[in-house]
């Protein structure tokens, strides 16, 4: 879901302006993927996509962006933020859309982490990289949400 991790967020945003804040939103998005540099720094391709590291740590949670719900409202508060609250549940929702869109995928994403340590998902699309950007009906799938995205923001109220 690559383009779906900016997209998503983006749907949201048009739909529901006044109540997410667009950049932290985005960043939430992203911010899973911190656990996949790991895997980019080893010299040599995985030879079992579904053994790798990515997407199976905590940034994969949805346990990590409730837990910090409370902790970075805190720090934005003791600096005086004022919409401390909006940002910071603006880049949780990020990284739960992120987690959540992505257990979609043959590996699944461990949900219900610390609780249990079993992936769960609705296993639909391929998890290998290269098997998704080559899919047809993936990126169909993937520039309709792109342009529903673009759609959604050109109409929305601006205020």
């Amino acid at each position: 879901m690559m383009i779906a991790h900016v997209t998503i967020p983006l749907i949201l945003y048009a739909l529901f302006p006044t109540h997410i804040e667009l950049l932290p939103l985005l960043f939430g998005s992203g911010f899973p993927n911190f656990d996949v540099f790991p895997t980019l720094l080893r010299k040599n391709p995985p030879k079992n996509a579904l053994a790798e590291t990515h997407a199976s740590t905590i940034l994969h949670t949805l346990f990590l962006y409730i837990v910090l719900l409370p902790i970075l409202y805190f720090l934005l508060n003791s600096y005086g933020i004022v919409n401390g609250w909006a940002i910071v549940m603006s880049f949780s929702l990020g990284g739960i859309i992120h987690v959540l869109s992505e257990s979609f995928d043959e590996k699944g994403r461990r949900l219900l982490y610390p609780l249990s340590k079993k992936f769960y998902g609705i296993r639909v699309l391929p998890y290998d990289f290269w098997t998704y950007l080559t899919d047809k009906t993936i990126i169909c799938f993937e520039v309709a949400l792109l342009v529903l995205a673009i759609l959604l923001l050109l109409i929305r109220p601006f205020g």
